[in-house]
Order: C-alpha cells, then structure tokens, then sequence
C-alpha cells in the first residue's frame, strides 16, 4: 500500500504536468512550518530557472489543479513560491480505512528479504540500573521488530557492558 506522502506526491506530479512543467519538480515534504500546512512543495522555486518564470507564478499554474483534488482541504500558494497543503479529513480517514482493512495494516513487505543482525546497548553490570539504561534497549527491539515485521530475518543481540569487574570478584 502506498504512504500518504506517495500519493499525494502522485497528485502533486499530475498537477505540475496539466500546469505544463516537469513532474519532476513535485517533490512533496512534511512541512518544516506545521504551524501553516502540513505538507509542502517547493518545486516551483526550482523550476523559476528553467522555465524562466516567477516561482509565484508557477505555484498558482499547479494549484489551479489541486483544488480539484480530494486529497486536499486547503491548496495555498505563498510567495516567493511555496504551495501549502492541508489533508482533507475525509481522505485521511478513507486512507486510515483501508490501512485497517490489511493484513499487515498497509505495510509492504521487503521484495528481497534480507537477513540482518542488530547490536544495541543494554545496561552497564557495573553501575547501578536506572532507567536511562532502557533507552537504547527499546530502540533497539523496537528497530528489531519493525524491521522483522518488513518481511526480513533479524538477529538481535544485546550488549551488556563491562562484566570484567564481576567476573573478577567471582573468580577470586
């Protein structure tokens, strides 16, 4: 199943090329300014040299196309050349209902399987446990079990630091 970003990266593409510009300039990004929209596209700025137009300009050709889609509740052109996207709450619940409707709750499957051995930290014998030493332990069988539910063979090992010191003491 595709990501949200894919598809409306799709929709952004086909907007650019009934706008008469490259799809290549469709680049879709989360937004650095969450505060004004939640994705973004800065591709008419890059496409301002090569078409030898205003970004502002290239921004509301390619909008013009967007407002028709469902994917969008708001399509806002800011200058110099930025065009600012709001979901529609009704796509994204439509996309939350076939996620849900999956198996694998729309995750895709490696295509080429990979076996993959992961290292990560686990807590130092030597100190008294806290519950900093849990931080690098959950992200590690967190990267484990995402990775193994991608579809690839993981091998997890923990890394339990210096036992020098007790080894010694029991030695002795």
């Amino acid at each position: 199943m595709k990501t949200m970003l894919e598809l409306i990266t799709t929709e952004m593409e086909a907007a650019f090329e009934k706008a008469g510009y490259d799809k290549e300039l469709a680049k879709v990004t989360l937004s650095n300014r969450p505060d004004l929209c939640e994705y973004q596209c800065n591709g008419a700025m890059a496409g301002a040299k090569k078409y030898k137009k205003a970004p502002f300009m290239i921004a509301e050709d390619v909008a013009v196309y967007l407002k028709e889609s469902s994917y969008f509740e708001t399509v806002e052109v800011v200058k110099p050349g930025f065009i600012n996207l709001k979901l529609a709450p009704q796509s994204v619940a439509d996309y939350l209902n076939q996620m849900s409707e999956t198996e694998k709750l729309g995750v895709e499957e490696a295509e080429e399987p990979k076996t993959i051995m992961i290292d990560y930290g686990g807590p130092n014998v030597a100190k008294p446990l806290h519950v900093g030493h849990l931080r690098s332990a959950i992200i590690g069988e967190s990267v484990k079990r995402i990775t193994r539910f991608k579809g690839n063979k993981v091998i997890g090992d923990i890394h339990l630091g210096d036992w020098g010191y007790q080894m010694g003491l029991i030695i002795t």
